[in-house]
């Protein structure tokens, strides 16, 4: 068993977020999940693989392609491969949520 706690892990910053890799995804295996925490706006991307994504605590705007919406605790996401998204903070608690990866996430070990 493998136990993980986000309060034991070194996290990665970029620009106004930053994230913790619970799990990445190793040869043969087609699931990584990251907890991230952002306190600004997570720039447009795009991934090759499904991602999934769900708040856990803050307010804010999730942009998907030409859709935006209004994203809280509890919301779910589903984000198909090639559109590209991001999310922005809104108010002054950080906006955090865990990223699920399904399929060939490109993570390196």
């Amino acid at each position: 068993m493998i136990v993980k706690r986000v309060a034991e892990l070194v996290p990665e910053k970029v620009g106004d977020f930053k994230r913790w890799h619970l799990s990445r995804a190793e040869s043969g295996h087609q699931l990584a999940v990251r907890y991230v925490e952002c306190t600004g706006i997570v720039p447009p991307h795009e991934h090759a693989v499904e991602e999934t994504l769900y708040y856990i605590s803050g307010r804010g705007l999730a942009r998907i392609d030409d859709r935006q919406v209004a994203v809280a605790p509890g919301t779910m996401l589903v984000i198909p491969p090639g559109a590209v998204h991001s999310s922005i903070r809104e108010g002054i608690e950080p906006l955090r949520y865990l990223a699920i990866f399904i399929g060939n996430p490109d993570f390196r070990l």
